[in-house]
Order: C-alpha cells, then sequence, then structure tokens
C-alpha cells in the first residue's frame, strides 16, 4: 500500500536509504519531506513494513525526486514503479509539468525503469558524484508538453 510518510516512518526511511544509498540523507532532510508544503515522502509498506520510499519536491510547474529505495528483499516486484506513479500524479495535482531526476551512470537498474516508465535523457554531468562517477539526468514530461532544457 502506497501512503503519504509520516514522522514515524523517519526511521523505517533512513534505515532504507543505508541500505540502499552510498551517501544516504540526513535524518533532518527526511523529516523536512515530511513537514514541507513543497517537498513529499511516499512510501510503499506491506506486511507492516516500509519496503520503499520516494522523496520529491516541487516549485511551480517544476518538480524532482530526490531519492528512491527499495528493500533488497523486496526488488522486482513493481515497487519502485508504483512510487514513481503515484508521485507523478501527486506533482501533477500540484501543477508541475516535468518532473525530474538525476542517477549515477552505473546504476544501470535504475535508469531502465526510468526510461520504461517514460522518463527521457536530456543531459550529464561529469564527475557530479565524484571522479569517475557521472550523473544522468533525467525528465518526464506530465502535460504531453516536449521536455526540453531552456538555455
Amino acid at each position: 500500500m502506497i501512503r503519504r510518510a509520516v514522522i514515524e516512518d523517519v526511521g523505517a526511511i533512513m534505515a532504507l536509504e543505508k541500505s540502499c544509498l552510498r551517501h544516504p540523507w540526513e535524518e533532518a532532510a527526511i523529516r523536512n519531506l515530511i513537514e514541507s508544503d513543497r517537498q513529499m515522502a511516499l512510501v510503499d509498506e506491506r506486511d507492516g513494513k516500509v519496503v520503499g520510499y520516494i522523496g520529491f519536491s516541487w516549485v511551480e510547474d517544476e518538480s524532482e525526486i530526490g531519492n528512491i529505495c527499495v528493500d533488497n528483499n523486496y526488488r522486482r516486484r513493481k515497487i519502485a514503479t508504483g512510487l514513481l506513479e503515484e508521485t507523478e500524479r501527486e506533482v501533477a495535482f500540484a501543477g508541475a509539468n516535468n518532473l525530474y531526476l538525476e542517477v549515477e551512470d552505473c546504476n544501470v537498474a535504475a535508469m531502465s525503469l526510468y526510461k520504461k516508465c517514460g522518463f527521457i535523457k536530456f543531459m550529464s554531468r561529469k564527475d557530479y558524484y565524484g571522479p569517475g562517477r557521472n550523473a544522468e539526468l533525467y525528465c518526464k514530461n506530465l502535460k504531453e508538453f516536449n521536455c526540453e532544457i531552456s538555455t
């Protein structure tokens, strides 16, 4: 079941962050996702356990995914797909036209998921995550417009 995260979920979200990411967010950042008016965290809860989460923000007509994590024991069950779809609904309802995210270029599984979900790669950032660790930037248009970056 996907639902909005509450403060009581912070510990479970932090555990997911630590098990999935090289550089997990600080607890204060997770709390801010839950308490802020322009940010949100969603969790996927199964059998009373938080097994996935996504954090995102929006400002005017743009939105961005910060992190998405799924417990290793629950992968390949469409949890990330469900979290992405619910995020799209939330930010579109908030008025966002485009949803952005970035991913390390070695994370092939995540890039495959994003492409399957309709995200388009539009840019790379060399050494973004450190020497030799590049970021790939993706965008999904939520309003049927072209997802291009103006210069």
